[in-house]
């Protein structure tokens, strides 16, 4: 989805703000399921290690490729097509030749900064804090992966010309595969990634057309100068994830809410503060290894923005919420105890309004 290319529903989630109007009870951590056995059978020690491998490859190989994103979503699938070309280990530049509404637009990363330049409406869009890099497969907690997925090896295949692994994650509770990952067999990165909804559909694709392996990139690719007629603006600004629980929590200024339930294998594993246009938001981050989950919160009085995607009403606990859904990923909105609450996670609506249920009980 070109739309969520610039920003992504995770993005959305940070323009929440509202009023606030009384304090909220303490943050209470859920407490996980201890991963099951592994009695299904034993694990793939080359699996394992090739994962391992494709998780950190984009850190040291550098590339040209033409990178395709399809998202399928409730209103049908949305697809992009870009110039992407990235020199080890974080700069990249990515120019979208697809579709017409966004064509030419581009994003430079640079470490922690992004800047991306919107053509149509002449505007750069300065971000700071981590970028989720289409090579992503799962957090850098690799143990947490193993103990929720099981990677599986498939026969070699031809992606964007170059032999490569298929490997499944499947869900040691479940026995679903959750995503699929094309490994190049030589360099490890990965050609092409598929998510699937928890029905098992197919939740989105990111796939290398065309890819030339390659130093050589002038540096003048990545210099970020302001055009003439563009305006810049300040985007997102996120503080440093951190384990330190308590001290993040100390630093959002308003007393936090956390959920008491959270799907099989699901921990937190960070906590952060962001702000954008002035608004304090603390972030929590869960994940299983492979899915996310993001809970935003906030005391601050503004509306939620969900920018270009129309969001569907639907109740959490009586309450009135809102969610906008996009390929696997579905942001949940509610307010409640004085805050703004925004779910977003690969996660389908039924989920997240569980685990909603669960944060101010």
């Amino acid at each position: 989805m070109l739309a969520s290319a610039r920003s992504g529903l995770l993005a959305l989630a940070l323009l929440f703000s509202l009023t606030a109007a009384g304090t909220p009870p303490a943050l209470a951590e859920a407490t996980p399921s201890p991963a099951p056995s592994l009695e299904r059978g034993q694990d793939d020690a080359r699996a394992i290690e090739m994962l391992r491998a494709s998780m950190a490859a984009a850190r040291s190989v550098s590339y040209v490729a033409q990178v395709e994103t399809i998202r399928w979503g409730p209103s049908g699938a949305i697809a992009s097509i870009a110039k992407v070309e990235h020199l080890a280990p974080a700069q990249t530049h990515r120019i979208f030749l697809a579709p017409a509404d966004v064509f030419g637009d581009i994003v430079v990363v640079r470490g922690p900064a992004t800047y991306s330049y919107d053509t149509k409406h002449q505007q750069v869009v300065v971000s700071r804090g981590p970028t989720y890099d289409i090579q992503t497969a799962a957090n850098d907690n690799f143990g947490l992966l193993l103990a929720n997925y099981r990677p599986v090896l498939g026969n070699l295949e031809t992606v964007a010309g170059r032999p490569s692994f298929p490997c499944s994650l499947v869900n040691r509770y479940t026995g679903e595969r959750t995503m699929r990952l094309w490994i190049d067999s030589e360099t490890h990165l990965v050609l092409e990634k598929e998510t699937y909804h928890a029905n098992g559909t197919l939740g989105s694709r990111i796939l290398f057309d065309q890819i030339r392996y390659t130093r050589d990139i002038p540096s003048a690719v990545f210099a970020t100068p302001v055009p003439a007629g563009y305006s810049i603006v300040q985007g997102r600004t996120s503080g440093t994830p951190s384990t330190d629980l308590d001290r993040v929590l100390k630093n959002a200024g308003f007393s936090p809410a956390g959920p008491h339930y959270l799907p099989e294998g699901f921990t937190i594993v960070s906590a952060d503060v962001n702000v954008l246009r002035g608004v304090k938001t603390l972030h929590l981050l869960y994940s299983d290894g492979v899915r996310s989950l993001s809970l935003f919160e906030n005391a601050a009085s503004a509306a939620a923005d969900f920018g270009n995607l129309k969001p569907t009403s639907t109740k959490v606990e009586g309450r009135d919420a809102q969610y906008v859904a996009d390929g696997p990923t579905t942001l949940l909105s509610w307010r409640e105890a004085g805050l703004m609450l925004a779910l977003v996670g690969d996660l389908d609506i039924k989920e997240l309004k569980a685990i909603a249920a669960s944060v101010i009980p």
